[in-house]
């Protein structure tokens, strides 16, 4: 007699990330192989001349319902089992939500500057405190929102982050936020409570979140979530802002790993199994869903501020030519605007350039340069105020991926300079999800497992000695315009 065997189902986790310029749903199974991967573009827009970025909050959701039935057609149910979800999103963006759970006013987005004269007051009345609040806070945003748009205010119930809100949205909670989303909205983490600058400023406690942490269980998809989006009735997991949700996709997973994410900026990361004693205000830190810490800072400078003649984008054959003229004889400060938060805090800073390039690839060089000095720079001050950076710096974002960057990086840092094969916030989430409903709640064992690496570059003596010499030089240009003392 014939019998037949049941398969087994594939055991996946699905992470969401809600980007400005669109929506990201990444279906991992627990080997950390990507099964399904969607990408639902919004209109991101840019802030106005009033400093005006914001966006609706159903667009995303209309996004992620989408996305979700896409993969449920891609992945049916009788092959993948789906564990669980979780969501990341940028920080600092305030969604206001009245107790339905609706948005009373479109989602002020994380670099809208309508709120700078509140964070002016609010350091004013924080003088002396560890955080140095700015537009790019929630608190701020929500101070704003109560002094220009008083009839929105007396509808708010409750202030959320687009992660706070979506995972709302899947499970019918809209009263709880994670730990990590709410550090810009004036949570401490040490103590559990909220600083008391939140309450000082007038905002009413009854509208803050409950605060759990990232990485716990806080309900399941609900009935009309699932309906919407196509998603099983699974748990649901707390998660985490994109920047976190980064590190954790990174590979970073043990005390001493550093990150560096080379997007538009550069923003250092590293774990730490304790929160540095001597931190600065423009060094900000996050408790990591691992139980480690992981203090970091962001610079106004990076891969985004680099430019070439006639618009020209950086190729592959421009990362080629510009070996050819590392180390730089030219010193530079590629920077976009006005300012600089990190490594030094100088508002005046403006980008420079020691002398004309003979060509496209020298000023392209001269700009690799400093990027890779920079983020030495970054790394050296972090150590000063007490973090230890180990021996392996786990990178991320666009500019991961140029060959000349990451072997330049590895000799100016003089450490191992990595890049694992998905390090998307989406991915994050995903692993995040992993380590709750299949690792037993162990982050760091979830990553281990779930990232692979792409790419490794070690440190070259010849070139690090060289690149010593013109780090020195670099440092000695910034300090003679006045950057740093």
């Amino acid at each position: 007699m014939a019998t037949s065997m049941e398969t087994k189902r594939l055991p996946v986790v699905v992470g969401i990330d809600v980007g400005t310029s669109g929506i990201r749903l990444s279906a991992v199974d627990i080997s950390g192989q990507v099964v399904w991967s969607g990408n639902e573009p919004l209109a991101a827009g840019h802030p106005t001349a009033e400093g005006i970025h914001e966006q609706h909050p159903s667009d995303w959701w209309s996004g992620v319902c989408r996305l979700g039935r896409e993969l449920m057609r891609a992945l049916p149910l009788e092959d993948h089992e789906i564990l669980g979800v979780a969501v990341t999103s940028t920080s600092g963006t305030l969604v206001a939500v009245d107790g339905c759970g609706n948005p009373v006013r479109p989602a002020i987005l994380y670099d809208d500057q309508r709120a700078s004269f509140a964070a002016r007051e609010l350091n004013l009345q924080d003088a002396g405190g560890a955080t140095c609040w700015a537009a790019s806070h929630s608190l701020t945003k929500a101070l704003w929102l109560r002094n220009a748009e008083p009839r929105s205010w007396e509808r708010v119930v409750r202030l959320l982050h687009p992660t706070d809100w979506i995972t709302g949205k899947l499970t019918g909670q809209f009263d709880i936020a994670d730990h990590s989303n709410a550090l810009k909205m004036g949570f401490e983490v040490e103590t559990g409570e909220w600083n008391g600058i939140v309450e000082r400023s007038g905002i009413r406690k009854a509208t803050l979140p409950r605060i759990v942490r990232s990485g716990e269980l806080v309900g399941r998809v609900c009935v009309e979530g699932s309906a919407q989006t196509g998603l099983p009735e699974v748990p649901v997991i707390a998660g985490v802002t994109d920047g976190i949700a980064g590190l954790i996709a990174s590979g970073a997973a043990s005390c001493g790993d550093a990150n560096t994410t080379l997007g538009t900026t550069l923003v250092w990361k590293v774990l730490s199994d304790r929160k540095p004693a001597s931190i600065t205000r423009n060094i900000y830190c996050h408790l990591h869903p691992s139980g480690l810490w992981a203090p970091g800072a962001a610079s106004n400078t990076g891969p985004g501020s680099i430019s070439l003649p006639g618009g020209v984008r950086p190729s592959e054959e421009l990362d080629v030519a510009a070996l050819n003229y590392l180390p730089s004889r030219i010193f530079c400060y590629p920077i976009s605007g006005m300012g600089e938060r990190f490594p030094f805090l100088n508002s005046e800073t403006r980008g420079f350039m020691t002398s004309e390039p003979a060509n496209m690839s020298e000023g392209y060089a001269a700009q690799l340069q400093a990027i890779a000095f920079v983020e030495r720079w970054g790394y050296e001050v972090l150590q000063q105020s007490g973090v230890w950076v180990g021996a392996t710096v786990y990178s991320t974002g666009g500019a991961a991926s140029s060959k000349t960057l990451s072997r330049l990086r590895a000799s100016a840092l003089n450490r191992r300079v990595v890049r694992c094969s998905d390090s998307n916030a989406a991915f994050g989430a995903a692993i995040l999800a992993a380590s709750a409903v299949y690792y037993g709640g162990q982050l760091s064992e979830a990553i281990r497992s779930m990232t692979h690496l792409a790419q490794t570059n070690l440190p070259e003596s010849d070139l690090g000695s060289r690149l010593n010499d013109a780090y020195g030089r670099f440092q000695e240009e910034c300090r003679r315009r006045g950057y740093y003392a």
